[in-house]
């Protein structure tokens, strides 16, 4: 990102946002007669929420603790990344005149009035970020779907904080009606988890795909103790935590993968692939997927180093398939 970009962002987080006020409900988000943002804890589920067009309240879609936007520049040319608790929000207001165009300078006047600094704008969406006072900038996007319904998108920027351990005792419990099974030396869980499914096999081959940095696609057999497990992250109410985003799943992972100085093969925005080192004998193998937010897959294989196999690239399992079939 050219620095210029920068120094606009940076050059905003120095004005001060008016007092912000609580609203109630998880699901439900009412009005602001006043117009300001909400002040909100971590913990908190209402969103810093502005105020509906024709006052018309809210709902919120997604709470998350961790979640990213991106933001783009005047031009639309640049973008940056900003990370902390998410929230989104849908608005529905039932007319039939076109209200889109309405809509917008609603939300645009609104944005002003509150102090925020405007960047890209266009007929579907208004990226913005407003100054806190305790510090960094609250970042959003309107998107304009239709002439009926918008939504809001809001990051409050917070330092990730990695709950996630390896080489501890592993913190999970199983579902009532899934069988406990030994599992692999070194892994862990996010806080709150249940195993939902567990599938155990003492000897499994296992098959990974991947892209190196020169772009070539790789495929790489493994094989051993192999486990599939289906996770939930429960929260106090003994259901599926959805403030547990699929963003967050992965990082953690990645994180920790990184501090235990094991090996990143693949990171993509539902999938992570690394292995750790279990002993001077074997490595652990582990694919992480995350399609659902409070719900993850897990897929080992616990690998002797003495059967390991070397991947082969596509053109290499073409040319092996055809001598086959000759």
């Amino acid at each position: 990102m050219p620095s210029v970009f920068g120094k606009i962002f940076s050059y905003y987080c120095s004005q001060i946002v008016d007092d912000m006020k609580k609203t109630y409900g998880i699901l439900l988000a009412v009005l602001l007669t006043t117009g300001s943002l909400i002040a909100q804890d971590y913990l908190n589920p209402n969103p810093p929420m502005i105020k509906g067009y024709k006052d018309h309240p809210g709902k919120v879609f997604k709470n998350h603790y961790f979640n990213y936007i991106t933001v783009k520049d005047e031009t639309g040319e640049n973008e940056r990344q900003s990370t902390g608790h998410y929230w989104e929000v849908t608005y529905s207001f039932d007319s039939v005149f076109r209200q889109k165009r309405r809509i917008q300078d609603f939300m645009t006047q609104q944005l002003n009035d509150l102090g925020a600094k405007l960047f890209f704008q266009d007929t579907s969406s208004i990226h913005f970020a407003i100054p806190r006072e305790t510090g960094g900038n609250l970042w959003g996007k309107v998107l304009l779907t239709s002439d009926k319904v918008y939504r809001l998108k809001l990051i409050e920027e917070r330092v990730f904080v990695n709950k996630l351990e390896f080489d501890v005792e592993a913190e999970c419990k199983y579902d009532e009606y899934v069988e406990s099974v030994e599992l692999p030396p070194r892994i862990n869980f996010i806080p709150g988890s249940v195993i939902a499914r567990s599938r155990y096999s003492k000897f499994n081959h296992f098959n990974i795909n991947y892209v190196s940095k020169d772009k070539i696609s790789y495929q790489q057999t493994l094989m051993g103790p192999y486990w599939d497990l289906k996770i939930n992250v429960i929260n106090e109410q003994g259901q599926v935590d959805k403030r547990i985003s699929t963003v967050e799943v992965l990082e953690s992972y990645y994180r920790s993968t990184l501090k235990a100085k094991g090996t990143i093969i693949k990171s993509r925005s539902r999938e992570l692939i690394f292995n750790l080192p279990a002993d001077d004998e074997k490595t652990l193998w582990v694919r992480v997927m995350a399609s659902l937010d409070g719900t993850y897959f897990l897929r080992m294989v616990l690998q002797d180093n003495a059967d390991a196999t070397l991947p082969k690239s596509l053109i290499e399992r073409k040319a092996d398939s055809k001598k086959t079939k000759g």
